[in-house]
C-alpha cells in the first residue's frame, strides 16, 4: 500500500511493508508486524533524509497497515512542522 500526501508545500509518499510477526497471547498466533517507510520531499529545498522507515508509535508496533499508514503520515507532519519552526523566525 502506497499513498502520496500534500502537507505545508511537502509530498509525503508513505509506503507500508509487513514484517515478521508480532505473538499474541496465545504463541501459536500471530499478527503481521507492519512498518511505514516515509520520503519527504519539496519543489524548493532539499529532501529531507529518505527513506524513514517508521515501526512504532508511542513504543507500541502497528496493529494494521492502516495504523502504519496513518502513523508514517504522522510522523512525516511533525518532521515538517519542526523543520518549518526552525527556518521561521
Amino acid at each position: 500500500m502506497n499513498r502520496t500526501y500534500e502537507y505545508r508545500g511537502y509530498a509525503i509518499r508513505v509506503g507500508v511493508e509487513a514484517n515478521g510477526t508480532v505473538p499474541l497471547e496465545r504463541l501459536e498466533i500471530e499478527r503481521p508486524r507492519y512498518a511505514a517507510v516515509v520520503s519527504i520531499a519539496a519543489l524548493d529545498e532539499p529532501a529531507f533524509p529518505s527513506p524513514l522507515k517508521i515501526d512504532t508509535a508511542a513504543g507500541l508496533p502497528f496493529n494494521s497497515d492502516i495504523d502504519a499508514l496513518m502513523g508514517g503520515y504522522s510522523e512525516a507532519r511533525r518532521l515538517i512542522d519542526e523543520r518549518l519552526a526552525t527556518i521561521t523566525p
